[in-house]
């Protein structure tokens, strides 16, 4: 699909200055009196950790409200920046308008500001539109303000960059979260600056929420300080958890928690401005809306875009690695069949090296044998068993073990294409594991090597993916591999061919040496 069209500036002369004078001259003073160090109430949020920035900036978080609220928030975070050479801005935020699921790209070439265009990378939009996440929605960015508050003080303060604009609406969990950082950061690299635009808690009967009702002021206080605390520290696990606890309503909760899982580890969170609505001169003193500047610095970007998913090349998982994973998904299974309850790690008793902690992709296979062919000790693809569910992480998500966890229990009772395992078929039930290295970007279907790749395949938001040992299983040629390979996405059988994208990527296989049809006991 190509891009068309021009995003115009659907809040310039209401939410900030229409006149470019005008408006070129507010921000100049906004950015004039962003100084540092940070102020007293500011310092006072970061709980007493708040290291200067450094430089280079890898990404800033930026509230979203007319520039009569938030505007002098906004200026202490390009301010960060200034100075500093800034050739593309990938921009993230929140929908407030239209509800979806995933990444909206926009349909529109040029995002207009009063100060001159913005020119959309449609490179790169068109690279991120081939994964399932991502899906063109033009009307979702025509309405959308926290994209559009962000551009004036780009075009302002780095000139005619071009940028990546991304609405970034529901997620469902941790795994989209980190699935969705882990795409973008396979095209951002040096000279890329990332804008996070989020505001923090809002409180009061506008926003139907009001967990407190004395020390008000305080209480959000106290919310946005644990709030930063966690985003600077890059924890999302505790991030997301802070906010199933709290409800705090942040309304860019998502490409916040996007931002964390991107950085790089060493990365760390300055808080540079901190007030609320409240301390803007407002009458309506019932209602509160947070505003912070933040700046994330520490380490760098790549030189160069990496592909996505580029963690490790290379798999190191030494036989007693294997034998663990196994037994992790052996009696995380049998004891999911028989209580419906998944066991953590330490309930199953396995010792985790550091090799089982790494990130890595990784599908839990189940074969059953007949009880007649249980001797035979061969694997279910080379002709001895059947397949009995099959599910993985094809992109390194989670730590290994975690992985393997989730899949195992995935594969024994969410594999749409079977019944739940029973447990009367524990014992005819073999079980097999890859692990997968990081999948990486090919120029074309001609570059796949049947046998060594796996093979994901993306296309119009369809996505479906083959382990590497699925065409030789089956005796296919590589187009009857991406026959079945387009069949299985909901596509033609003939939609390989023509725009198309492909991953692929390599596997450890292993699997049980137990003889299915027998207890482990007898063994």
């Amino acid at each position: 699909m190509v891009l068309e069209g021009v995003r115009r500036a659907m809040y310039a002369g209401s939410w900030y200055e229409a006149d470019p004078d005008r408006l070129s001259r507010q921000l100049a003073e906004f950015l004039a009196n962003a100084q540092m160090p940070v102020d007293s109430k500011s310092a006072a949020l970061a709980g007493g950790s708040n290291p200067p920035v450094q430089h280079p900036v890898l990404a800033i978080v930026v509230p979203h409200a007319g520039y009569a609220f938030s505007g002098q928030a906004a200026a202490y975070a390009y301010k960060s920046v200034a100075g500093q050479k800034v050739r593309r801005v990938f921009l993230l935020g929140p929908s407030h308008h239209v509800g979806f699921h995933g990444g909206a790209l926009p349909m529109q070439v040029v995002f207009q500001t009063p100060l001159g265009d913005l020119e959309v990378d449609k490179e790169a939009v068109e690279q991120l539109r081939g994964y399932p996440l991502f899906a063109k929605m033009p009307e979702v960015h025509r309405v959308e303000h926290s994209l559009e508050m962000q551009l004036p003080f780009i075009r302002q303060v780095f000139g005619a960059v071009k940028i990546v604009p991304v609405v970034v609406g529901a997620l469902s969990d941790e795994t989209d979260i980190r699935l969705m950082a882990e795409i973008l950061k396979g095209y951002v690299s040096a000279g890329d600056l990332v804008v996070v635009s989020s505001d923090f808690t809002h409180y009061g009967p506008r926003y139907d929420y009001e967990p407190f009702r004395t020390d008000v002021k305080e209480n959000i206080r106290k919310l946005d300080s644990r709030a930063f605390q966690l985003l600077s520290r890059k924890d999302l696990e505790a991030f997301l958890k802070f906010h199933d606890e709290t409800r705090d309503t942040i309304c860019g909760l998502y490409p916040c928690s996007v931002l964390a899982a991107m950085l790089p580890d060493q990365c760390h969170g300055t808080l540079l401005k901190y007030y609320t609505s409240a301390d803007t001169g407002v009458e309506d003193k019932s209602n509160s809306v947070s505003y912070m500047a933040i700046a994330f610095s520490g380490g760098n970007w790549p030189e160069h875009p990496a592909s996505a998913f580029k963690v490790s090349e290379t798999i190191h998982l030494s036989p007693a690695d294997r034998e663990a994973l196994l037994a992790m998904a052996r009696k995380t299974i049998e004891t999911y069949v028989r209580t419906k309850k998944v066991p953590t790690a330490e309930e199953l008793g396995v010792r985790i090296s550091e090799a089982m902690r790494s990130r890595l992709g990784a599908f839990v296979t189940l074969n059953k044998f007949a009880p007649g062919a249980a001797g035979s000790g061969q694997g279910g693809r080379n002709g001895h068993g059947e397949l009995r569910g099959c599910i993985g992480y094809i992109w390194p998500l989670k730590p290994l073990y975690q992985a393997v966890i989730d899949n195992a229990v995935s594969a024994c009772s969410r594999d749409y294409r079977f019944y739940s395992v029973q447990p009367d078929e524990l014992k005819y039930i073999r079980l097999e594991i890859s692990v997968l290295t990081p999948p990486r970007r090919i120029g074309g279907y001609q570059d796949i090597v049947l046998g060594r790749d796996g093979i994901v395949l993306f296309k119009d938001g369809h996505q479906s993916v083959f382990l590497p040992f699925v065409a030789t299983m089956f005796g296919w040629d590589l187009p009857e591999t991406l026959t079945q390979l387009s069949k299985k996405a909901g596509l033609a059988p003939d939609d390989w061919k023509d725009g198309a994208k492909f991953d692929v990527f390599q596997a450890d296989v292993f699997e049980e040496h137990r003889l299915p049809g027998r207890s482990p006991a007898t063994q």
